[in-house]
């Protein structure tokens, strides 16, 4: 792992951000499991996290190729303003915002709400399980750049 790579915990940040959203969905269904013709919501994030993950190692691919063949005058022209947009943005954040999906199925229970209270629990589980693991990644990482900064010690 790259001592230096704040890439990586603006990802873990991000990633952080998705499960908490998660973890609000799922407390809102746990606390509406007896509220008739409530429908259960769930956060998509995921996909949005694999597309800036993707985006940075397209980026490092072009740096990586331009630092060893440097690029001819020709070359250079045909590079767009977007090639040049994509190759510097660095904040994703902004555009960084977890989808809530409503789950419309039916319970069978006639009374319209599909919250199934022990698939929540087991929900909630997993979420903090996974934020967990992103809180102790993220706290490696910068207790890494402390050590850099501080010298080592």
């Amino acid at each position: 792992m790259d001592l230096l790579n704040i890439r990586a915990v603006e990802v873990t940040k991000l990633a952080m951000d998705g499960l908490l959203e998660r973890q609000k969905a799922i407390a809102s269904n746990t606390a509406n499991s007896m509220t008739d013709g409530y429908q259960r919501k769930d956060v998509a994030f995921e996909d949005q996290l694999r597309d800036i993950i993707s985006k940075d190692e397209i980026r490092k691919e072009i740096r990586m190729q331009n630092s060893l063949n440097p690029i001819s005058a020709n070359a250079a022209q045909k590079l767009t303003r977007e090639h040049a947009i994509f190759l510097n943005q660095r904040d994703y954040s902004e555009n960084f915002k977890p989808e809530i999906l409503g789950d419309y199925s039916d319970s069978g229970y006639g009374s319209g709400n599909n919250v199934d209270i022990e698939e929540e629990m087991m929900d909630m589980a997993k979420t903090g399980t996974q934020y967990q693991i992103m809180s102790s990644l993220e706290s490696k990482m910068l207790t890494n750049i402390s050590r850099v900064i501080q010298g080592g010690q």
